[in-house]
């Protein structure tokens, strides 16, 4: 049995909005109101301007925002379309005009700002980008693949010991990664794999990090890659899903033997992703408030990918090992490469000619032969040959958001995958097979008790 069993461990929420209100002249505007808006779900987020003008709104929710200035003697300033990336800090700096506060100037933003706030080398590939890119297998995790120094480690395997993947960063070993869903560890206890794939419609952003990491980052040096679960807003929203590979619409491949039959390939992922408003009739209207996402998908694989693989020639299966030796034998018998000679286990005396007498040939080994295929490929040990790599998933995730006032904010997600795996191999002491069960819970407070004392 494999499983990831629920953690704890949860990185810090570092998104914020930040920014300096001037006036005409350069100098700081003290006690000015700044409101940030998310346009999405109407969430507000208030603060005021200090001594040198500036202001800081953190732990907010990642997303697109409207950012109004008001202070009293100025022109009201509105600054639309700030996009948000999860654990990003985004400088807004507004200048303000004389005039009256019912005159508003408005502002649309136009390409995001280069973050200059803090000094995180990263990359986020936003919900545009997950759900519009081609994904193989509809995989939010190998965007990460496609942002600059990252690819993906050679430990990745769907029918693995344990199934999943992982990357290589920042110059450093494969296991030194983090993996996370909304902050919250998704490896693999003994290697840095995971097997936690959650439905893309419900994933907001792909972080990816490989360099100068804030400090919860610490206890990993290589790439951290972050997976942002959306929540609902206050539009009712779905999606259903069915995505067909089967070899019945493939052509044969071109090493293909003429007249051989195809390889078995059929995989079919299917689903469903829902979210909006918290709307219970007549007893609970949670706009502007209360949100929900819910979403579950399927994966049925069965596809036999060719193997190489070394195995027994008849020669040796009957103890005769002598085209070890390619140098070959000296009147003695012995190998003239004394890395191609080899010797009784017990004895460690060389065998004449690299043949093991009949004699001492294992009967279980024998019986075990058998089963090993004979080489195929000629003037070789090499079998190759089709193997089975058969999956099947069951992934749900939930998630609520709830806002009470604006300055308490709460969420729940939830993520329970399980997964049955069967992996051939060329040797039948290579197979893998077994459950893989995920289940991952994420618990959000923030409490913004004053402008410069919050509770996350």
């Amino acid at each position: 049995m494999l499983a990831a069993m629920p953690s704890f461990a949860q990185v810090a929420n570092n998104t914020a909005l930040v920014g300096t209100v001037t006036d005409a002249s350069g100098q700081a505007v003290t006690g000015a109101k700044v409101t940030a808006v998310n346009v999405a779900t109407n969430e507000r987020y208030s603060a005021t301007t200090n001594e040198e003008g500036a202001y800081t709104l953190t732990f907010i929710r990642q997303g697109t925002y409207t950012i109004t200035v008001e202070h009293a003697g100025f022109s009201r300033s509105v600054q639309e379309g700030i996009v948000v990336d999860i654990n990003r800090t985004v400088r807004t700096d507004v200048s303000l005009r004389v005039g009256s506060v019912s005159e508003s100037v408005t502002v649309n933003a136009g390409a995001p700002p280069v973050s200059t706030d803090d000094a995180t080398v990263a990359e986020t590939l936003s919900s545009r980008s997950v759900v519009d890119l081609p994904l193989n297998g509809r995989d939010a995790l190998k965007l990460a693949a496609t942002t600059s120094d990252v690819i993906v480690g050679p430990k990745s395997n769907q029918t693995g010991i344990p199934p999943g993947e992982d990357f290589i960063g920042a110059g450093q070993r494969e296991i030194t990664n983090s993996l996370t869903l909304d902050g919250i560890t998704i490896m693999n206890n003994l290697i840095t794999v995971t097997n936690v794939r959650p439905n893309v419609d419900a994933v907001e952003e792909v972080q990816v990090q490989n360099g100068n990491y804030t400090a919860q980052y610490g206890s990993y040096m290589g790439v951290h890659v972050n997976l942002a679960t959306k929540s609902g807003t206050n539009d009712l929203h779905g999606a259903v899903l069915e995505f067909v590979r089967n070899s019945l619409f493939d052509a044969h491949p071109f090493f293909d033997t003429p007249g051989s039959p195809k390889k078995p390939l059929h995989i079919n992922q299917f689903g469903a992703e829902v979210g909006g408003p918290v709307y219970l009739p007549k007893l609970y209207n949670g706009r502007n408030k209360t949100f929900f996402i819910a979403s579950y998908e399927g994966l049925r694989q069965i596809k036999s990918p060719s193997q190489l693989g070394t195995t027994f020639t008849q020669a040796m299966r009957n103890g005769d090992f002598s085209a070890l030796c390619t140098a070959g034998f000296n009147a003695a018998g012995l190998c003239n490469t004394a890395s191609q000679q080899i010797h009784n286990p017990t004895t460690l005396a060389p065998y004449a000619n690299n043949q093991i007498p009949s004699n001492q040939l294992s009967g279980v080994s024998q019986g075990l032969l058998q089963y090993y295929p004979l080489p195929n490929i000629p003037g070789t040990n090499t079998f190759s040959g089709p193997v089975a790599a058969n999956v099947s998933t069951n992934q749900t995730l939930e998630r609520i958001d709830n806002n009470i006032g604006d300055k308490i904010r709460l969420f729940v997600r939830y993520d329970w995958q399980n997964t049955n795996i069967f992996g051939g191999s060329i040797t039948p002491t290579g197979e893998t097979y077994g459950p893989a069960y995920n289940r991952n819970i994420a618990i959000g407070y923030t409490h913004v008790i004053t402008q410069n004392i919050i509770n996350d």
